[in-house]
Formats: C-alpha cells, structure tokens, sequence
C-alpha cells in the first residue's frame, strides 16, 4: 500500500513539474517588467520611412504608423516616421500598419497593412546599451520602409 502512495506522489509531482512554463526566456510575471531587468535575449526593431501622397508626391503628416501591438506614432511634417519593437534577437516579421482604423483614422488616404521582415538581422550595439538595457540585450536593428499612399476619391 506504500508503495502505491509512493508512485501516486511520483506521478502527481511529474504532472505538476510538465505543466510548468517552459519557455527559456520568458520573464517572471511577478517581477517588475523593465528591459534592464529581463533575463532572455532581446534586442529592438526599428522601422523608419517616409510616407508620401501618390498624387502630389508630397509627404503626408499625421498619419498613424503602429508596429505590432505598440503604440501608434504619427508622421512627422516631412513624413517621416520611425516605430520599434523588442523582440527575441532572431529573424522576425511583423506587422507594420500605416493609418489604421480608430481614433485617429485619417479619412483622406485608406488603411494599409504591411508585413516587414527582418533576414538575419544585425545588431548595433554600445557599451551604453548594455548598461541602459542589461547584459542580455543584443542592441538595435533598422529597416526602411517607404510608403506610398493613394489618396480615396472624393465623390
């Protein structure tokens, strides 16, 4: 009879260890989530561009870029803009979305969602990163992206 409480502990410890989270560089959800104090590799993704009126060739202000699920920058006067991400340290895509649907929808040009890949990436990186960001941070990576939006016809 002991030995069948022993192997049911055996088992219910085995079940209770699998169902623990595995992910390496998962963080601690009960530890404040700053990036000097992540324990994984991560890096930032940067997306820079500039978005002009496919009529005018004009830059085109105030229109909402959002990379993921980040927070939406709006373009500069010359049209500039520049979005990033933190991400593991590997080849990524994500989603890049210029005037999207919401509060500040711009009802001039039309929504558009781009996919942005990042092959192989290289990363920039500093002393200052490193003390900034922790030892685990792999530094920055930077991609140009330009768009061209086509203005919606007034009827």
């Amino acid at each position: 009879m002991k030995q069948l409480y022993f192997i049911g502990i055996v088992l219910l410890a085995g079940f209770a260890a699998s169902c623990e989270d595995s992910i390496p560089f998962r963080y601690d959800p009960k530890q404040p989530d700053s990036l000097a104090t992540r324990q994984y590799p991560h890096a930032f993704f940067v997306v820079q561009g500039i978005v002009t009126d496919s009529v005018s060739q004009e830059p085109v202000p105030e229109i909402t870029v959002t990379m993921r699920t980040e927070d939406p920058v709006f373009t500069e006067e010359d049209g500039s803009y520049s979005v990033q991400t933190t991400a593991f340290p590997i080849s990524q895509e994500f989603r890049l979305i210029i005037n999207g649907y919401g509060e500040f929808y711009n009802p001039l040009y039309p929504a558009e969602t781009l996919y942005v890949h990042f092959m192989l990436p290289t990363f920039q990186l500093t002393q200052d990163d490193i003390r900034e960001y922790g030892p685990r941070f792999f530094g920055s990576t930077f991609l140009t992206v330009n768009k061209t939006l086509c203005p919606l016809a007034d009827e």
